[in-house]
């Protein structure tokens, strides 16, 4: 029987709507949900709605499985940015999918470089506005 911890890393409340899971997670904050199996918590239309709600990461008790989503801003002007994602391991699976950008450039790399650091590397300077969705996942 696991316990799931959702972490908000976004500056406004996450709210998971409805069923077995409802809460309010305030900014920058969790919450603890037990249930029966993660596959049971995962498979909720209400963890999908939440997916698309904010900033977040959330744990597994039962085997260290964790996952964190975010969209990156970048205003441009080099061809790289870094991200903060909090507790990030040098071993994460991290996936970097470039959704808006001024100039045509595409993702060469990202990768942890630091503590709570993704490093974001572009093929040249992605121009203004540049957003990048960011997951990262540790098996």
């Amino acid at each position: 029987m696991p316990n799931i911890t959702v972490y908000n890393l976004h500056s406004s409340p996450l709210t998971v709507p409805g069923g077995w899971y409802t809460s309010s997670i305030p900014a920058n904050s969790a919450a603890t949900f037990h249930v029966d199996d993660v596959d049971e918590f995962v498979e909720e239309s209400r963890f999908a709605a939440m997916v698309t709600g904010g900033y977040f990461r959330w744990e597994a008790s039962t085997g260290g499985m964790t996952y964190n989503r975010q969209l990156v801003s970048f205003g441009g002007g080099a061809a790289t940015t870094t991200a903060t994602v909090k507790g990030v391991a040098a071993t994460d699976c991290i996936f970097a999918t470039l959704n808006t950008s001024t100039n045509v450039v595409y993702i060469v790399k990202a990768g942890r470089t630091a503590a709570d650091t993704v490093t974001i590397t572009f093929s040249g300077d992605p121009g203004a506005a540049t957003t990048v969705s960011l997951v990262v996942f540790r098996p």
